[in-house]
């Protein structure tokens, strides 16, 4: 486990919390193929059980494996908006994870962690995307709801222009990468709506994706262990990770 700072200097953007960095696991030089993970936990803080675990699965399917430290807001009130910081974060992530070696990157994000992931996917001006991403449960719409990512992301008066700038369905293009996603039916934080949306959009571009939905209705599930239906997301994504190009085709 290696950290490496992201930023020589103070990174631009809000100064919120501890300076964003990566850490790397896995033991060796880099790899050619290496995926970012960002967790989630509402643009407040990051999810443990989303980071270092889900980057050792990971490194057990020979792939170089980060945990993506990114700019949160802590608690609320929030004073001063994130946007962009954590996006900032994402893209200079990705930056440093190729100039370390890889030629293939995939960045993979769970919940706010997901969308994060996603909004770097639809970029407009494609800097730094990835060439695959992998979301579970993630925040998709941010348009009319105020949720705690909403809060956190958007100026008090930034309304619904901002939140369709930050809505990843409505920025899908053709260069888009390939998606992998994956929710619970019945979601109680994000809703598997959240999912649908996405991958319609994905099928309208001619985007590939591949979506599944498990029963039930937990949310923040992680790697999911302990869930007989949704613990089937790995080995699906480990299978759709290698089709892509990253590790060895299973």
């Amino acid at each position: 486990m290696i950290g490496i700072p992201l930023w020589p200097a103070a990174p631009p953007g809000p100064a919120t919390g501890e300076p964003p960095r990566l850490t790397r696991y896995g033991a060796g030089a880099p790899t050619t193929s290496a995926v970012v993970v960002c967790p989630g936990g509402g643009y407040a803080r990051l999810a443990e059980h989303e980071s270092a675990d889900v980057a050792r699965w990971l490194v057990t399917l020979g792939l170089d494996a980060y945990v993506l430290h990114y700019r949160v807001a802590g608690g609320e009130p929030v004073c001063q908006p994130l946007r962009p910081a954590p996006l900032y974060d994402l893209r200079q992530a990705v930056k440093v994870v190729r100039e370390r070696g890889a030629t293939r990157v995939a960045v993979m994000g769970f919940s706010a962690g997901g969308h994060l992931a996603a909004t770097l996917a639809v970029a407009e001006d494609g800097g730094e995307r990835p060439d695959a991403v992998v979301l579970g449960y993630p925040v998709i719409d941010l348009t009319g709801a105020q949720s705690s990512s909403r809060r956190r992301l958007l100026d008090t008066e930034g309304g619904e222009k901002q939140a369709a700038a930050l809505s990843a369905h409505l920025n899908v293009t053709t260069g888009t990468p390939p998606a992998f996603l994956w929710h619970t039916a019945a979601d109680q934080v994000v809703p598997v709506g959240d999912s649908l949306l996405l991958a319609a959009a994905l099928a309208r571009a001619g985007t590939p994706f591949e979506l599944h939905v498990f029963p039930g209705s937990e949310h923040e599930l992680g790697l999911a262990q302990d869930d007989p239906a949704a613990s089937a997301w790995t080995g699906l994504c480990a299978a759709w990770l290698a089709a892509q190009g990253f590790g060895p085709r299973l």
